[in-house]
């Protein structure tokens, strides 16, 4: 405990007393939406690490840590199952998959309103506890491994990270959030289908901001090595020289009979480890040198382009066919921009069908009415906004949004 400071912890229970309210109603009600009042709260909690945003934009809610303890200390029903690796949550979600499919199909909508619960509470769970180990793991690079102060023990903790990190990829890589889309294979309510969808978004993004945590780590992990080598080479330089003292200079040097006169009574020597530029003295010997030490320009050698002869063949005419039925098509729309008249894609067929048959041309009304829709779609953004065309259909059995389309009707806007 002596890595954190009293009066931080003091400050953070102060500020979870001062938002009570705020932080109740986003536990009870699920979120809390970031009004105009509330905006600054709500951006000092987040900062504070108590908020968290959720999938929507502008809503919020409290962080997996202590939405646990409120649920712990509330004695509330949480999930038992343990979140150990993202197999296992998947194999977990799969089951409350499962559970709610049967509930919304048995029509028991308390229960299907518990396991949707459980399912939001699991997810959020999961991707709120991986996007923390990320932050820790994203601060400790920043940071350069700050909570501890010997460079041997940065490099063991930056050891000790990679292998997680590493290690969590790979697990990570293992699994297949494409098959998650299985769930929402059915008439299912479009608040599950959104959050299946979210968390498959989520982890696809959370790929390769690993791998990018991942290169960071390895780059500070050979700088740290870098200088802690270089440490080491100090270490035994000073260590070399205090076993050595003939390499330091007395105090009593210009005491020493030995000494050459001319010495004795010579000014100190100026020592600098750059050179003064502004010196207009050394600017001639200064250029000199590092002309000398700039490498010689290799001229790169020309290569000679390589000549060959070009066969030209004669030119082909290709004959273009013209579909007969998407000239027909063409012919419809042309007919309801002239008479500015709705026509059905049926009734056209039923009235070009004689001349059809003349022409030894026939098409099936169903396929007809497909190639009118088809032609619609290839129209242009210009065309499209002159034309319009209703279908007309009836609902499939067990869907929302789902119609069988028996005919179309073309008119203008």
């Amino acid at each position: 405990m002596a890595a954190y400071n009293a009066s931080d912890v003091a400050d953070l229970l102060r500020q979870i007393g001062a938002h009570d309210q705020l932080l109740a109603d986003a536990y009870v009600y699920g979120t809390v939406t970031e009004l105009q009042s509330e905006s600054r709260k709500i951006a000092s909690l987040h900062k504070s690490g108590l908020l968290r945003p959720d999938d929507e934009l502008g809503d919020y809610r409290i962080t997996a840590e202590l939405k646990r303890m409120l649920n712990r200390l509330m004695r509330k029903q949480s999930s038992y199952r343990q979140l150990s690796d993202m197999g296992k949550v998947i194999d977990t979600l799969d089951d409350m998959v499962k559970d709610y499919r049967l509930s919304v199909q048995s029509n028991q909508q308390d229960d299907a309103e518990y396991y949707l619960d459980q399912l939001d509470d699991l997810l959020y769970e999961a991707k709120d506890n991986l996007n923390v180990s990320l932050e820790n793991m994203h601060h400790a690079i920043s940071s350069q491994f700050g909570f501890v102060s010997t460079l041997s023990a940065k490099v063991r903790e930056n050891e000790r990270a990679l292998a997680y990190a590493q290690k969590l990829l790979t697990e990570l890589q293992q699994v297949d959030p494409e098959t998650c889309y299985e769930w929402a294979d059915w008439a299912c309510p479009s608040d599950f289908a959104r959050k299946i969808s979210g968390f498959v978004y989520w982890f696809n993004q959370t790929l390769p901001r690993l791998r990018f945590i991942i290169d960071n780590m390895r780059l500070s992990l050979f700088r740290l090595r870098r200088d802690e080598k270089q440490a080491s080479l100090l270490r035994n330089m000073a260590r070399y020289l205090h076993q050595h003292p003939e390499f330091e200079i007395s105090d009593s040097l210009f005491e020493d009979e030995q000494l050459p006169q001319a010495l004795k009574f010579a000014p100190p020597m100026p020592l600098k480890s750059y050179v003064d530029t502004r010196n207009s003295e050394i600017e001639t010997p200064l250029v000199a040198l590092v002309q000398a030490l700039r490498k010689p320009a290799q001229s790169s050698r020309i290569v000679e382009r390589e000549v060959s002869d070009l066969d030209v063949t004669a030119l082909q005419e290709f004959v273009i066919d013209h579909d007969y039925f998407e000239e027909q098509t063409e012919h419809l729309f042309e007919q309801v921009i002239k008479h500015g008249m709705p026509i059905s894609a049926l009734q056209f067929w039923e009235n070009a069908l004689k001349s059809w048959i003349n022409e030894e041309q026939l098409i099936e009304p169903t396929d007809w009415v497909e190639l009118v829709f088809s032609s619609y779609c290839k129209l242009t953004n210009d065309q499209q906004d002159a034309i319009d065309i209703k279908p007309k259909g009836a609902l499939v059995s067990g869907t929302t949004d789902n119609y069988t389309y028996s005919d179309v009707v073309v008119l203008l806007r």
